[in-house]
Order: C-alpha cells, then structure tokens, then sequence
C-alpha cells in the first residue's frame, strides 16, 4: 500500500510538471472543458433558481389550496373548449353553501375572491394611478395566503359582511399614490366611492407569476356594491386542514357542488377543482425535462473537451516516447506509466472544469447586480457535479492514450525517440 501510495505521488509530480512545460498547449486543450463545465454548471443553476422562485411563490398560496373555477389550471382536460366556456362563474351563494358544508376539521379557510376590472385609484386632492390590479377577497384570505404587512391589518369578518368601504394596498400602490407619506388612515377614491387605507403589504419584489406589490384589496361584498359580479372572474378558494385526506375532500366538495347546480348524473362537472400541488407537481417534471435537456446539450460541449484533451494526450505520449522507454528501462512499472498520463488527463479536465465553475460564480455575481428580480445562485450541489463531470471526462480522454503508453516496449522507445 505504502509502495503504491509513492508511485501515484510520483506520477502526479511527472503530470504536473509536463502541464508547466507545455503551458500554452495546456490552455488550449481545457478550453473546451471549461465551455462545456460552464454551460452545465450554468444552465442547472438558472433551472434551479427558476424552480426555486416557482415553488416560494407557489408556496405562498397554501399547501394543497384548492381553487374552484371556470377553467382548468393546467388545461389538461377532455372536456371541450365550447362546453368549458358555457361554465358557470362561481356565486356567492355557491361559497355560503359550501363555507356552510365543509367543517372546520376539514378545512382551515373559504374565500370568495372577484377578480375585478384594472381601475383608477385616487386620493382626493392628491395623486392618482391607473390600470391598478384590484381584487375582492373574503376575509379569511390571510389564513390561505401568508400576507406580511408594512402597517395596519386585512378587513375582518365583520367588515367583509357589512362591505365597509375599507382597503389594503400593495407596496407599490402605497408609493405611488402617498409616496413616503403615512398612509395608514387616509383615504382614497375607486368607482367614486371612498375606502379608507387600513393596511400596507410589505414589499414582495419579482417573483414567479403577479406580486401583491401592485394589487388593491377590498372585502367581496364591498366589491358587489360597485361592480356586478357576472362581468368578473370569480374563484372559491379552500385552504384544506394540513392532515384532511385531500383527496376525499375534492370528492366531498364535487358532491355539493353537482348537487348546488343540480348537475344531472350522467352529466360532465360544469366547474374545475384546481389543486395548487398538481400545479406545483407539474412544475417539479418540467424542471427535470429542461436539466436533462440542458444536460444533453452541455454534453456536446464536453465531448469535443474530451476529444480536444484525448488528441493533446496522445501527442504527448509521442513527444515522450524516449522518456517513457528511458523510465521503463531504469524499472518504471507500466502502472506507473499509466497513472502519469492519466492524472495528466485529469487534471487537464479538472483545471477546465474549475474554471468554469468560476466563471458561473463571477457571471452570478455580475446578475445580481444588474437585476433583483431573478437571482441564480451556485450551490453546492452543481459545483460538485461540474468537478465530478470534469474529472470524468478527464479519465475517459486520458485512459486510452495513458494505455499506450504504459504497454510500450522499453526498448523500442528508446530507439523510437532516437
């Protein structure tokens, strides 16, 4: 073992010092190592970012929370495009009847959202926005999804049901509208009416799919006193208890729903049950499609690394052919031949691969300075598969040509290189 242990150190001394000798060789041939490292390495990283932005903000909108629409979320269904747009819109009643069926061990919060038209807010005597984003939520809606707040609160149950002209503003429509003013208290003017500001959302940045940043939120039933519900998008939203068997609830609120319709049996469903999991699930299997895609084409680049260092490795197994039969000749075992081309190989690739790697770091820290909205970062995990994948292919390329010259003859070697 210790016999053995000294012979590696000693072709790992033989590498490293051919490498220093042919520096410039040695640049070239790990520039295609480095290309095809730095394109894996990236592309796993921007994929791992993407999903990581994806599953926080999905997050934010409750485990397993089921949203009864209209229309599928994935719009993977059979039912066809001129049946679906004959569905109903979810009613007000529909959420009573339902908020009335489903206990409290079952379900943690039912919400009855209207999807309002982009409308002009206004400060009376003051500043003034358009095309804001207003939604009409129940005031359970903070037990669904995690709100944070600058300042104040959300309405409660008893100003959702007596519709007092209140409203919550996102961080940007805060700014907008009182700049760095207290706006906490004030009022502002919708569809002529006046609400009074009773809460400010932190600031929630970019993210995967709308932020709360540029919504308004007002109670549902505040919202019907202004704008018919039939002329807006309207969804129930259920946030099941985290141990309700959420299969058995889906069934449960199917059965009352085709029995609130009074849906014939026989008859298709005229509404969606959308589950924010599957949503999520489905996330989850286009991330791996796009790393192995990615994978596949970043393979490209590692190959023609490969080629490049198996090509430079058997022009040095040329160039040293006197050595190697001088080395043989003086006792040198064939191992010992081939360990020195092989970990010459491989740290060829390793030196690529590390460089790589450093350029995603560098190109990680240049976008997080240009942007905010979407930031990649390098884990662990993908720096040690770029030096697991480049030393690889550092003893793939290197394996053949170190063969050779281990079973070259000492002697004709000698002859070879005179």
């Amino acid at each position: 073992m210790k016999h053995l242990f000294f012979e590696l150190i000693e072709s790992l001394k033989f590498a490293i010092k051919s490498l220093k000798n042919n520096l410039l060789r040695t640049l070239l041939s790990l520039l295609g190592v480095t290309i095809g490292i730095f394109s894996i390495v990236a592309i796993y990283s921007a994929i791992d970012a993407l999903n990581e932005t994806v599953m926080s903000s999905m997050n934010k909108l409750g485990q397993n929370t089921l949203y009864i629409t209209r229309f599928s979320f994935m719009g993977n269904t059979s039912v066809p495009r001129w049946k679906r747009k004959n569905f109903p819109y979810a009613t007000m009643n529909e959420y009573k009847f339902l908020q009335k069926n489903l206990t409290r061990d079952e379900v943690k919060a039912v919400t009855f959202r209207i999807f309002m038209p982009a409308t002009k807010l206004t400060v009376p005597g003051g500043e003034s926005i358009s095309g804001t984003e207003l939604i009409a939520d129940g005031a359970e809606f903070p037990n669904i999804q995690e709100l944070d707040f600058e300042a104040g609160r959300f309405f409660n149950k008893s100003e959702e049901e007596h519709a007092s002209p209140v409203v919550v503003l996102g961080a940007d429509v805060k700014q907008a509208l009182f700049g760095n003013q207290k706006a906490l208290g004030k009022t502002i003017r919708l569809y002529g009416k006046k609400l009074k500001v009773i809460g400010i959302l932190k600031k929630e940045g970019e993210g995967f799919g709308p932020s709360n940043d540029g919504r308004v939120f007002i109670s549902s039933n505040f919202a019907r006193t202004i704008v018919a519900p039939s002329k807006s998008f309207t969804a129930i939203i259920i946030a099941p208890q985290p141990d309700t068997d959420v299969k058995k609830l889906i069934d449960k609120i199917t059965v009352l729903l085709r029995q609130k319709r009074k849906v014939k049996p026989g008859e298709i469903n005229n509404f969606f049950i959308n589950n924010i999991n599957t949503v999520k699930d489905q996330v989850e299997k286009l991330t791996q499609v796009l790393r192995l895609g990615g994978g596949f084409l970043a393979l490209f680049s590692l190959l023609i690394g490969a080629f490049g260092i198996a090509n430079i490795m058997f022009v040095s197994v040329k160039e040293r052919t006197n050595q190697i039969g001088i080395q043989k000749a003086l006792g040198a075992k064939n191992s010992f031949i081939l360990w020195q081309f092989l970990f010459e190989a491989m740290f060829l690739s390793m030196i690529g691969g590390v460089i790589g790697i450093a350029l995603v770091w560098i190109g990680t820290k240049i976008l997080a300075r240009i942007t905010t909205s979407f930031s990649i970062h390098l884990s662990l995990e993908n720096i040690l598969l770029g030096l697991f994948i480049s030393s690889v292919i550092g003893i793939i390329a290197g394996l053949w040509p170190a063969w050779k010259a281990a079973k070259l003859d000492p002697v004709e070697a000698i002859r070879t290189g005179l």
